[in-house]
């Protein structure tokens, strides 16, 4: 249910809008957290993080995060169309770069901007590069995943939902 209806929304053009502050995205943040509380007939005030760890869905900057790393894996594989060619450099491409190891990494320019940082043209994620699609996609997804806590202390000591 949450794929369909809410998944689907947020993940649509998440590379255009998604490196927004999160002070901009607070608001969605706090919708997909209710709709994932809903979801699982939780109360208002319940822990959602590990309502997202147990249904396996990622939280909005997961989301970002994830579809940033799928198109960096995807135009190093020369899997997007050829308008994104000129989006990327690799190392070697620099001018005046010199032959080495790093040479067929990515070249992540330098900016100023904080906001800029976070676009995936500059915040690049680390890459798998010798791996399939699908092996990137489970590693990042495990990765993510094992980022939420598991176990959520609560001031409550008779609060039953703050362990899975």
């Amino acid at each position: 249910m949450y794929y369909s209806l809410i998944h689907s929304h947020l993940s649509y053009g998440i590379l255009t809008w998604g490196a927004a502050n999160l002070s901009v995205l607070h608001q969605t943040t706090l919708l997909q957290k209710r709709a994932i509380s809903v979801i699982h007939n939780a109360k208002y005030n319940s822990h959602t993080d590990l309502l997202f760890r147990s249904s396996l869905v990622f939280m909005l900057p997961d989301i970002f995060e994830y579809h940033s790393v799928l198109f960096t894996f995807d135009f190093i594989n020369n899997k997007l169309p050829t308008s994104f060619n000129s989006v990327f450099k690799f190392n070697r491409d620099v001018p005046n770069a010199r032959l080495t190891r790093q040479s067929e990494l990515l070249y992540i320019a330098r900016c100023k901007s904080q906001f800029a940082s976070r676009l995936p043209l500059y915040g690049l994620s680390i890459t798998w590069q010798n791996s399939s699609r699908s092996i990137c996609k489970n590693i990042l997804k495990t990765q993510l995943l094992d980022s939420y806590p598991k176990v959520v202390k609560c001031s409550n000591s008779f609060c039953k939902e703050c362990y899975l």
